[in-house]
């Protein structure tokens, strides 16, 4: 039997769980927000996010030194950490058995040997299971001190950043601007 390998697609989603909770992260302080469906920012507002007359709050530098500062916090990442290592014990727990048989009887010749009502997903990933939220808490921890220094390295470069968008909005204008 073969363990199933769980590592990479448990830190994906766990880094878009990270970004999506991340402080300083909520829809409510974007500058864009989009109507569904239309590919248009509501209200058609022509301004850019980064020109002079429409950005306000922190600046990109300052929230991404912010980020940076709250992903490499210890007391963050031991929460973040220890929720992790509760999903994936809960995970461990997941009756599968039951699907499985549900499967078989659906498309019978899918499910290759016979697996009992009341295997869990620990069963099948076999006796190194046990160490797996273990692992998936350490490796938070690791994943949020990088993602700590990423979000540091962009905030050297933020201003650049902004630079350049300042400098397209203005390109923008210019082209949308009537020609005598």
């Amino acid at each position: 039997m073969r363990a199933i390998d769980l590592r990479v697609p448990a830190l994906a989603g766990l880094a878009v769980l990270l970004l999506a909770f991340a402080p300083g992260a909520k829809a409510a302080d974007t500058d864009i927000q989009f109507a569904a469906g239309t590919g248009e920012p509501a209200g058609n507002s022509p301004a850019l996010p980064y020109s002079d007359d429409h950005y306000e709050g922190p600046n990109a530098e300052q929230k991404l030194n912010k980020l940076s500062r709250d992903l490499a916090n210890p007391v963050m990442q031991d929460g973040v950490a220890a929720m992790v290592e509760q999903i994936g014990e809960s995970m461990l727990d997941l009756p599968v058995g039951q699907f499985a048989t549900a499967i078989e009887r659906a498309r019978p010749g899918t499910v290759r040997r016979h697996i009992d009502d009341d295997t869990t997903v620990a069963d099948l990933a076999g006796r190194d299971a046990d160490d797996l939220p273990r692992a998936l808490g350490q490796g938070t921890r690791q994943m949020m001190a990088m993602l700590s220094a990423f979000a540091g390295a962009f905030a050297t470069m933020a201003p650049q950043f902004e630079q350049m968008g300042r400098d397209l909005d203005r390109s923008m204008r210019d082209i949308r601007a009537p020609r005598d």
